[in-house]
């Protein structure tokens, strides 16, 4: 029975490293690991382009800045609050081998390389995890 669960978390550590993506991938690493956009962006004044994503139960928003993404944000299609769990698994994702600092007075992080950013914030009513890349560093 070990050898079982053993084996499972094995798998589940190893698929979940290819389920996930992480700032700075680019449009066509995004569209291998989540397929087509479910709501394809065009470039805004400053260049930026907003794509949605969804995969499983999860719905990804991408801003991507000559093709590589700059910001990212995740929410649960069952507009449940995202576990503890889950944010350490987006912010592991996000991290560049890099460690997350937390802010000890809200739900936010700052790497600790300081090229990115984290919080929790509730947008159109569903509960978000959001990253974005800092610019000019």
């Amino acid at each position: 029975m070990k050898r079982i669960l053993l084996l499972n978390f094995i798998l589940c550590v190893v698929f979940s490293a290819r389920i996930l993506a992480a700032l700075g991938n680019s449009e066509t690493q995004l569209a291998d690991l989540y397929g087509k956009p479910t709501q394809q962006g065009f470039p805004d004044k400053n260049g930026v382009t907003t794509n949605m994503y969804q995969n499983g139960d999860y719905l990804i928003l991408v801003q991507f800045l000559r093709r590589y993404s700059c910001a990212e944000s995740y929410t649960r299609v069952d507009r449940h609050d995202l576990s503890d769990q889950e944010i350490s698994t987006l912010l592991e994702k996000n991290s560049n081998e890099r460690e997350w600092n937390k802010d000890p007075n809200k739900l936010a992080w700052e790497r600790s390389d300081h090229k990115a950013n984290a919080w929790c914030e509730t947008l159109s009513g569903r509960p978000s995890l959001l990253i974005q890349a800092k610019s000019g560093r």
